[in-house]
């Protein structure tokens, strides 16, 4: 076995679960999904830059939502996330670098 390709458990693990990270646009595709449903909306009049409070989600609307997304990620997420980040792109941004 040539060393160079070996892996340790520790770096395997690691890439499997940078493979199974969501990228920005699948978080963004999942959010505008999400959206266009609970609205009834077509997903492509949802403005990425739009603040979900445009969107007339309320305080228990968010906190669903970030329970769902929770879910989806499969990591703990804090329930006043869309506060922090009132943007589908900046939320968008952050769950790509931090989740």
């Amino acid at each position: 076995m040539n060393p160079q390709q070996s892996t340790t458990p520790a770096q395997a693990v690691s890439d499997i679960q940078q493979a199974q990270k969501p990228s920005y646009s699948e978080i963004e595709t999942w959010l505008v999904s999400y959206l266009s449903k609970l609205l009834e909306v077509d997903p492509e009049t949802i403005d990425v830059t739009s603040t979900f409070e445009t969107y007339g989600l309320d305080s228990s609307a968010a906190v669903v939502l970030s329970g769902d997304l929770q879910e989806w990620l499969g990591t703990d997420l804090d329930p006043t996330l869309l506060f922090d980040y009132p943007t589908i792109e900046t939320l968008c941004g952050y769950l790509a670098d931090n989740h």
